[in-house]
Parts: C-alpha cells; sequence; structure tokens
C-alpha cells in the first residue's frame, strides 16, 4: 500500500503516483464493479467487467423500498454486462429485527417489492450490513425465501463483511454460500473512518480474509471485493466540545473578536493548520491485490465503486 503524509493543500499531487506501473494484464472468470445510481457519467464502456452491481435500492424507515429503478442502459461492451440490482439496508438494528425476524408481514412485503423492483435485472444483491447476531438465522431463511421465489435465470448474490475467522454474528459464510449464488467479501474497511489510521485494505490482511474466505465458500461462487478508494484522516481532533473555561483558554490563544447572533450568542472565528494522514490505492496497490488474489486461485473480483478509483485500473485488467 502507497501512502504519504501530507497537509491537505497537497492532496491533488498524489494523482501523480498513478502511472508508476507498466503493463501486467492479470484475467479473472468474473469481474464486477459497483456503479452508485446517478453516476453513470463514469462509465466508459471499455472497462473489462462482466458484471455490474447497480446500487442501490434502499430499505426506507417502515421496511420497504420506496420505487422502482429503470435498468441503465451502458456503453460499449458494458451493453452485454449482466446487470444486479443492489438492495441496502440502513444502520438500523431495530429496523433489521423487524423487517426479518418480528414482523412477518413486514418480510412479505419487503420480499415482494425485492422481487418487483429487480425483474429488469439480471440479477438482486442483498447487502444488509448491521444486524444483531440474534437475526442470523432469520436473515438466512429471507436470502432462502428471494433465492426460492426467484426466476431460475436470475442470479441471488449478498455481500458480506471481511472476516479472518468465524466470528459470533449474522453473517457465517458457509451458511450464507449455501444459498446465494455469488458471495462478494467486501475486503476493504480494515481501517475505517472512525478509527485510527491504516490501510484500508492491506494485502497481509487481504491474505487472510481471502484464505478464510475460500475455507468457507465455493470458489466458483466466491467473489473479493477490492477498494477503488482512499481515506484521510485527521491527526488533530478540530470538533469537539467546549466548556466555558475552555473557550476562555482559546480565545486567549487568538484573542480574536467577539461577535454576537440574535439573542447575545457569542461566537469568533480562528484558522488553524490541520495536518492529515491519508491511505489511498493506486495501479501499483490495485496490481499487488489482484495479483494476490489470482496466485490464489480466486476468480472473481470486484470494485468498489466505478468512479473512485485510477483510470489505469483497466488497463490492468482482464476476463477470462
Amino acid at each position: 500500500m502507497n501512502h504519504r503524509f501530507f497537509q491537505y493543500s497537497v492532496f491533488v499531487l498524489l494523482i501523480a503516483l498513478d502511472g508508476l506501473c507498466t503493463g501486467q494484464t492479470i484475467a479473472f472468470t468474473e469481474t464486477w464493479g459497483y456503479l452508485m445510481k446517478g453516476e453513470e457519467r463514469y462509465i466508459t464502456g471499455e472497462e473489462p467487467l462482466t458484471d455490474i452491481g447497480y446500487f442501490s435500492a434502499r430499505v426506507n424507515d417502515i421496511g420497504r423500498l420506496d420505487a422502482s429503478l429503470p435498468r441503465p442502459s451502458l456503453p460499449g461492451r458494458l451493453k452485454h454486462a449482466r446487470m444486479h440490482l443492489v438492495i441496502s439496508a440502513p444502520a438500523n438494528k431495530a429496523l433489521m429485527y423487524f423487517c426479518l425476524n418480528r414482523d412477518k408481514l413486514a418480510r412479505a412485503e419487503l420480499i415482494t417489492d425485492i422481487l418487483r423492483i429487480s425483474s429488469r435485472f439480471d440479477g438482486v444483491q442483498i447487502d444488509f450490513e448491521v444486524m444483531r447476531a440474534e437475526e442470523g438465522s432469520a436473515y438466512l431463511a429471507f436470502l432462502s425465501e428471494i433465492k426460492r421465489k426467484l426466476p431460475k435465470n436470475k442470479i441471488l448474490s449478498v455481500a458480506l463483511p471481511a472476516r479472518t475467522a468465524v466470528m459470533k454474528d449474522a453473517f457465517p459464510y458457509t451458511s450464507m454460500a449455501a444459498i446465494a449464488d455469488r458471495v462478494i467479501i467486501m475486503a476493504y474497511d480494515e481501517h475505517y473512518r472512525t478509527g485510527p489510521p491504516g490501510p484500508v485494505a492491506s494485502i497481509q490482511w487481504c491474505k487472510r480474509v481471502s484464505q478464510f474466505s475460500k475455507s468457507n465458500i465455493p470458489s466458483r461462487k466466491l467473489i473479493m471485493g477490492i477498494p477503488l478508494y482512499g481515506r484521510l484522516w485527521q491527526k488533530e481532533v478540530v470538533a469537539k466540545t467546549l466548556k466555558y473555561p475552555d473557550t476562555l483558554i482559546l480565545w486567549k490563544e487568538h484573542k480574536p473578536p467577539v461577535r454576537r447572533e440574535l439573542g447575545e450568542i457569542p461566537y469568533f472565528e480562528i484558522t488553524r493548520t490541520v495536518n492529515g494522514i491519508a491511505y489511498f490505492e493506486d495501479k501499483r496497490s490495485l496490481t499487488e491485490k489482484l495479483a494476490l488474489y489470482k496466485k490464489q486461485g480466486i476468480t472473481g473480483v470486484g470494485f468498489w465503486r466505478i468512479g473512485q478509483g485510477p483510470s489505469a485500473l483497466w488497463t490492468v485488467l482482464a476476463t477470462e
């Protein structure tokens, strides 16, 4: 993973690293790319992708899907790619409890919505990432019912968080793989937004995740997710609650003019230099991941998401 320490003001200079590596091509049987609704402009039609995950139809606050999504028309070689509608859910464990376990009518209506809204697509992907471990059995039953009711020519896929060992959660890899036609392992966010800085997906961590995934998911079903994004962490915490004594100390440090808004509410403005550290992906680091998965016998990879990564990636990737 390539990384640099830098000030915010020089962040744009990092794009120069995009062209550090030369002509190696790595081929996979299936190459998936996620496309966010409204970002179709990032597609050129030359990306060597067999499958598109169209993101997303989102479960609303009452456990329903709001509206149907038309299947997007894509240019070039992507006209022939399979299109999967991704169904996502909010980070709301209580809602998942009612939709999957507690309220049978809510679950039935949500499944009906999923079947209806995905009818124009080649497959449907379920991406429910936040739920209690106690909902694991209900989630498996939910997926089984969708699979049973989907037309036989439709592909059911499920997106699962990355794991390096068995955990007591709602996402047992082996059981999920027994139901779904494809299992996408989201091998990213090793270091996440609210945690300490570090690679989004280090090569050593990716190796452990893929080894565990291979031991629990048949190779024909396994798709290893690859991040195209990076993260920037602030080294200093800027936004915080201030007690009155702390406010006075801060004011004495800078001595700015104090102004007042309606109701005599005081405020002042200060300027600070904020240092940061960014970890990101470029062609070189992505090639390392592709080479790792190829060496391990992985036959499918998927990219989160189109428009976020270096365009030079597509010169490295090929389909078998």
